[in-house]
């Protein structure tokens, strides 16, 4: 059975993800405009739109890593396009200033394929965005969870209780838990009373049929998932 662990870092590891990495981000970003607004300016365009050249390729480049992690997290749909998306972003955000130097020294010229392919950024940026937010029509989604031990709060003397998923035996210093967990019976039994209703097994649905809170019926959807999946 997984649980987790809390981890108190030290000062400064706390001072580089607050810190240190978003100056870095804001450093790394601020290098790469002028190399993409010189390719933008190669390509044709004027002054004035070759500015917005940075976000289509720095700021997507970013935009579309965080988002494929999302959809890699949580399985949602499309995730192996968007990862395939996020790494050809940052490619694209490489060679973008890679080239950009090469022409400004004289290493390298332009050409007819390089401006159809710097005029083609916005077009591909346009579709893989759109394509990476698609999403389910709801607004909260089901997804699998680790079947972990769930942690209540005594309400007599605010310590914790950890109530043990499989045995639903709760221990706090040798004290009772406030509650007992369903047995992994009855979670199987209220999924197949869902589906001869002709009713979604969801964990919302599957938490009203029990009788608990909606998170703790969507810890129960993975147990039903994973027991689904041994017995196949």
């Amino acid at each position: 059975m997984s649980g987790t662990v809390s981890v108190d870092l030290p000062w400064f590891a706390r001072a580089t993800r607050k810190i240190g990495a978003p100056l870095a981000f804001g450093a790394a970003l601020a290098m790469s405009v002028p190399g993409e607004i010189h390719l933008a300016e190669v390509a044709g365009w004027s002054s004035g739109f070759a500015t917005l050249m940075p976000v289509c390729v720095s700021v997507y480049a970013a935009s579309a890593a965080v988002m494929a992690d999302v959809a890699r997290r949580f399985n949602l749909p499309g995730k192996v396009s968007a990862q395939v998306g996020a790494v050809l972003a940052l490619i694209l955000a490489i060679l973008a200033q890679d080239i950009s130097h090469l022409i400004q020294l004289d290493y390298m010229n332009t050409s007819a394929v390089l401006v159809a392919a710097v005029s083609a950024i916005p077009g591909l940026v346009v579709a893989h965005l759109l394509h990476m937010g698609r999403g389910p029509r709801e607004t909260a989604i089901e997804v699998e969870a680790p079947d972990v031990p769930e942690v209540a709060e005594d309400q007599e003397d605010g310590q914790l209780s950890l109530i043990d998923m499989e045995t639903g035996e709760a221990r706090r210093r040798g004290k009772r838990g406030r509650k007992p967990a369903v047995a992994p019976e009855e979670v199987q039994a209220a999924a197949d009373r869902l589906k001869a209703e002709k009713k979604k097994v969801t964990g919302t649905t599957l938490a009203e049929a029990l009788g608990v809170a909606p998170r703790t019926g969507t810890r129960y959807l993975g147990q039903v998932s994973a027991d689904a999946e041994a017995a196949s």
